[in-house]
């Protein structure tokens, strides 16, 4: 049952002279959260399409890190990218470092330790002073060494090359200071199978796609769809499952790195491969057992 199905009360709509179909709709929403609030996602869902047209639904476009990195972000304002099950934006920030140039200036560190926090605060001091990058992973595991790093960042004058990255999941432990004064960028797996395969071959890079033999786009098109149906499946754990299981970008990148290995063996360079020739078994053991 939709909202347009729903038969509300008279006399709350505005005439084309006195108001915009933007406030009809929000009335309509508060009348939905009143009278009828299981309609609720359907009433804010229509409503944000009145404002911003439905093809806003339909983008999955990532956030465009390469811009934010250079111009919104400045040498001591850390960029803090929170992540959910099904997303590690720590590959993002290697890869773009990369495409930067800054691959080999880019120290990666995970969290957790008192180890980890003395490497961390001379990785911090080294970067600044050089204009490298540091990545930081997993902060929200100590949260009590956020607070002297907000005192550290303010305290320093970097380069300006200088990038602090840090990935966290959702913690009200992290200092809230901390994320006032830095960029927020939030990550999280699409809803809906048709959003996340789009998701997945935005991401890919055209060159490792058009790769010889045809049927390699063919199978990375068969993983797609296995990776997009089991992240939807996790969403109703323990229906789906009887746990949830971590299943992220990153596995879906180890078994198309387990795929390619296979192909080239089999292909041999040849521009086609029949499908019986294609090892099954191997594939499909390397990615049930493994990965």
């Amino acid at each position: 049952e939709g909202v347009e199905s729903v038969t509300f009360p008279k006399g709350w709509e505005l005439s084309t002279e006195n108001g915009s179909i933007h406030q009809s709709s929000f009335r309509k929403l508060l009348l939905s959260r009143v009278f009828r609030p299981e309609l609720m996602d359907t009433a804010a869902k229509e409503f944000v399409a009145s404002i911003f047209g439905k093809e806003f639904f339909n983008q999955v476009e990532d956030p465009h890190l390469d811009q934010l990195v250079r111009v919104e972000t400045r040498p001591g304002t850390p960029l803090l990218l929170v992540t959910f099950p099904g997303y590690d934006a720590s590959v993002r920030v290697m890869n773009l470092a990369r495409t930067m140039g800054m691959d080999g200036k880019c120290t990666a560190l995970a969290m957790g330790s008192p180890e980890g926090f003395s490497q961390a605060d001379t990785a911090i001091n080294v970067a600044a002073k050089r204009g490298h990058w540091v990545l930081l992973k997993n902060v929200h595991l100590a949260p009590s060494w956020l607070s002297s790093l907000e005192k550290r960042i303010h305290r320093i004058e970097p380069n300006q090359n200088f990038r602090v990255f840090m990935t966290m999941e959702v913690n009200p432990r992290v200092p809230a200071n901390l994320v006032r004064m830095s960029n927020v960028v939030i990550f999280e797996p699409p809803r809906g199978l048709k959003s996340s395969m789009v998701r997945i071959f935005n991401a890919l890079p055209q060159q490792r796609v058009d790769r010889a033999p045809a049927e390699r786009s063919r199978l990375y098109f068969l993983l797609a769809w296995l990776h997009s149906v089991i992240l939807e499946r996790l969403r109703y754990a323990p229906v789906g499952w009887t746990k949830t299981f971590e299943f992220s970008e990153a596995d879906q990148r180890c078994a198309m790195d387990a795929i390619d290995e296979w192909v080239d063996k089999t292909s041999a360079g040849r521009l086609n491969v029949r499908p019986e020739m294609l090892p099954w078994d191997a594939i499909q053991t390397s990615l049930e057992k493994i990965i």
